[in-house]
């Protein structure tokens, strides 16, 4: 009789009890349904095992925890192979970057876009009608530092949101007024018989160049006659925000547009777009002088008055002459 070395094995399969094996591999199933806090997970060989997880895990409290198992494993075999192809110093600096970027602060790009339906209908009711205010232009501040008049930035007061605050400058208007009236003005040129759809590039880019030409203007023009001339003071408005005043004029441009579509005489045409080019520039005016510094009741006191008056003169110039000529150049 020779030897089998698989005789033994075989004879030990044919001997295990059906039932028993079967209890065998519920076993582990049961007892994970009786544990309500243990985890499903998978050990380096491909097996599911079971770990217990403590009720209040300290490391996970700012992670989300995957109902599935297969997505977490996904999502950290993800991560891993995208960390070993930046690098893990790289992807330290580039997860950094994208929670600073997600996150909704005053100085983040993202703070311009919290907005709602109410306050878009405000705002725009504010830039046609900005007799209506009651002479309230000043921004809101966060309550953490309305009193402290500091905030983790270095300084800088951090501002409630545009859906909190009609005040605050925001940059779905300026966009979303933008390609408004870039599609008004071509719909006008087909109903025209001049549709061209090289004239949707070109108009594009013109109108871009004056707001580029504009907003240079008016941050030089804040630039000397403020930063220069005065000492101790905390910032003046961002870039981002003048680029906010500056997109508000797509408003007005675009009622006008709509003015030859409800057939009213022409002298009334011409007495509203009037009206229009001194709304906006009473709104430029006043949005921009109250809300120039972080903090304007304090740094008010540091600016000389012949300061304010110069800034006054060039803001006037700004939002009541130079306006009326650029909206008059667009359209």
């Amino acid at each position: 009789m020779s030897y089998n070395p698989y005789q033994f094995s075989d004879q030990g399969r044919q001997n295990i009890h059906p039932t028993a094996f079967s209890q065998q591999q519920q076993q582990p199933h049961h007892q994970a349904q009786q544990q309500g806090s243990n985890q499903m997970g998978y050990n380096q060989w491909g097996n599911q095992s079971y770990q217990q997880v403590p009720q209040n895990p300290q490391g996970y409290q700012n992670q989300k925890v995957f109902d599935d198992p297969r997505q977490t494993m996904a999502f950290q075999l993800g991560q891993t192979a995208f960390s070993n192809l930046l690098g893990q110093q790289n992807f330290t600096q580039f997860q950094d970057t994208v929670n600073k970027a997600t996150s909704v602060t005053s100085n983040s790009i993202s703070h311009y876009f919290q907005v709602s339906t109410s306050y878009v209908l405000l705002k725009i009711k504010l830039i046609i009608f900005p007799f209506f205010n009651n002479n309230n232009w000043q921004r809101i501040p966060e309550p953490n530092n309305a009193n402290t008049g500091n905030s983790d930035l270095g300084g800088v007061i951090k501002f409630m949101t545009p859906m909190n605050d009609v005040n605050s400058p925001d940059m779905y208007i300026p966009i979303m007024g933008l390609v408004t009236y870039i599609l008004i003005w071509n719909v006008q040129q087909g109903f025209n018989g001049d549709f061209n759809p090289e004239n949707l590039y070109y108009k594009l880019s013109s109108t871009l160049a004056f707001v580029g030409l504009d907003l240079v203007i008016l941050k030089l023009g804040l630039y000397l006659l403020v930063t220069t001339d005065v000492t101790n003071i905390q910032s003046v408005t961002s870039i981002t925000e003048l680029l906010c005043y500056v997109g508000y004029k797509f408003v007005p441009l675009t009622t006008i547009l709509l003015l030859p579509n409800l057939y009213i005489p022409l002298w009334a045409t011409l007495i509203f777009k009037i009206y229009l080019f001194i709304a906006l520039g009473v709104f430029l005016l006043r949005s921009i002088k109250f809300n120039l510094f972080n903090n304007p009741n304090e740094e008010f006191m540091n600016i000389k008055k012949t300061t304010v008056r110069k800034c006054n003169y060039f803001l006037f110039f700004y939002g009541f002459v130079w306006q009326s000529i650029l909206m008059w150049l667009i359209g």
